[in-house]
């Protein structure tokens, strides 16, 4: 059994993106062209590996396993097609993020990245959306990934994914309140927490923070154990925590950028945008 890669990268993105008609203008290919390769790579594999679903695409078991290792192995090559087109890019770029976006693929993004461009200088600092806004003011970071709310967005952003921000208490510990909500917070650069109470303005209510914390972890932690609740975007309850039924104000979803200082970006953060936007860039 030979897998060719570019099937795996068509059949990765029918997965990510979550049809034949995104991967073919993703991949540049026909839709005929994209078919063409699940139905090979199928039949090499020799099993199912895909279930048609009402929105799209879903894998089999066989179908998740062989992703598991479609991304890795699409990976390698790219990583060494790369190395071996012996990058002259050079230069220095600051690099700034939030916690959520670093946790999730931004290591190996960077590490893949500082492999194939070893003449690139390349600094990574990891802080609240509120500050990476003000470090792009000050020129202390080049690009940033940072949260905004999705109203918020500013022109040249570029939307890496979004999501549901909601009120969250924990599964074992119910928590009661009237006028004042004991809020479990981010540090005092926390936006949700001024959205909360700019929201909270016409209710009545006010916040009470309970608890302050800079990293995600120490927050879930905070409402897991009762302390008090909090706001926290969907990706974020873990098991403990739950979304919290009530009429507390509905805010709006928010969302991940790619935002650069820079009116004309430079080929170095011309190239970290690419790379960035390959892994982390989800449903466009």
């Amino acid at each position: 059994m030979r897998l060719d890669i570019e099937s795996l990268r068509t059949f990765k993105a029918v997965l990510e993106l979550g049809g034949v008609t995104r991967a073919a203008r993703s991949l540049n290919l026909t839709q005929s062209a994209v078919s063409h390769k699940l139905a090979r790579l199928e039949e090499r594999v020799g099993r199912p590996i895909l279930i048609k679903s009402d929105g799209g695409f879903l894998p089999t078991s066989d179908g998740q396993g062989l992703l598991h290792y479609a991304e890795r192995l699409i990976a390698l090559h790219d990583e060494a097609a790369q190395h071996f087109r012996s990058s002259d890019l050079a230069g220095k770029i600051l690099l700034g993020s939030t916690e959520d976006a670093a946790s999730k693929k931004l290591a190996m993004v960077l590490g893949r990245f500082g492999r194939i461009h070893p003449n690139v200088s390349l600094n990574a600092r990891v802080a609240q959306s509120l500050v990476l806004q003000f470090w792009l003011t000050t020129s202390e970071v080049d690009l940033a990934i940072l949260q905004v709310f999705v109203d918020d967005k500013e022109p040249n952003d570029i939307e890496l994914w979004r999501e549901d921000l909601l009120w969250v208490r924990a599964t074992d510990h119910p928590i009661t309140f009237d006028r004042t909500i004991p809020f479990v917070s981010f540090d005092k650069n926390c936006f949700y927490r001024l959205a909360a109470m700019r929201h909270l303005v016409d209710t009545g209510r006010s916040l009470n923070v309970v608890l302050e914390c800079p990293s995600s972890e120490g927050v879930r932690a905070g409402i897991r154990n009762g302390f008090g609740v909090g706001l926290l975007s969907r990706r974020n309850l873990v098991d403990g925590l739950e979304e919290l039924k009530s009429d507390l104000p509905h805010l709006p979803q928010v969302c991940h950028v790619l935002r650069s200082r820079n009116g004309a970006p430079s080929k170095v953060e011309r190239n970290l945008t690419e790379a960035i936007l390959q892994e982390m860039q989800e449903g466009v």
